[in-house]
């Protein structure tokens, strides 16, 4: 059984892999900690795939674990009063070209050093669904959410988000 679990996460994270480390980083910013977020995902998922039942999709189940790290993670920081903005020096791996849909390389920076301001739920409904692509449905399973809620909490992360940009930044979401 070991063999065949073992395979199987394997596979997963073959899969799924560029999609968590992207998740993670875009909610915390951290290159570092990503990877070992990442590393930390994928033995939760090694360790409680008996008790995956297929009620959600696999990749659904492992940003589910992935959230519950990131969140411990936030917590952490605000614990130790740790607060990073992003820095990005390579091109991140993403479902979409974000070069293709904003031209200005430094609007993109700017934007992504704004989303690591906003409230934890905000940074979590954006990434998933304006970066990761997911749908209503599937954010709503990830963060055990009714879908109204998720729209609801889209709607005022990007408020916040326009706001921001509005007056040139500041920290509005915390």
């Amino acid at each position: 059984m070991n063999k065949d679990r073992e395979g199987l996460v394997m596979d997963w994270y073959e899969l799924y892999y560029d999609d968590i480390y992207r998740f993670i980083l875009y909610m915390l910013g951290d290159k570092q900690c990503c990877e070992d977020l990442v590393h930390d995902t994928f033995l939760r998922a090694y360790s409680a795939v008996d008790g995956f039942e297929n009620r959600s999709a696999v990749k659904t189940w492992l940003f589910s674990i992935a959230k519950y790290l990131v969140i411990d993670e936030i917590r952490k920081r605000k614990r130790k009063r740790l607060f990073s903005t992003i820095r990005l020096n390579q091109e991140i791996p993403s479902s979409f070209n974000l070069e293709q849909h904003i031209e200005n390389k430094e609007f993109v920076l700017q934007q992504l050093e704004k989303i690591q301001m906003l409230k934890p739920n905000y940074r979590l409904v954006i990434t998933l669904k304006k970066i990761e692509d997911c749908t209503t449905k599937e954010v709503a399973e990830i963060l055990d959410w009714s879908e109204s809620k998720v729209r609801k909490t889209l709607s005022r992360a990007l408020q916040s988000l326009k706001k921001m940009n509005e007056i040139g930044g500041g920290n509005h979401g915390e």
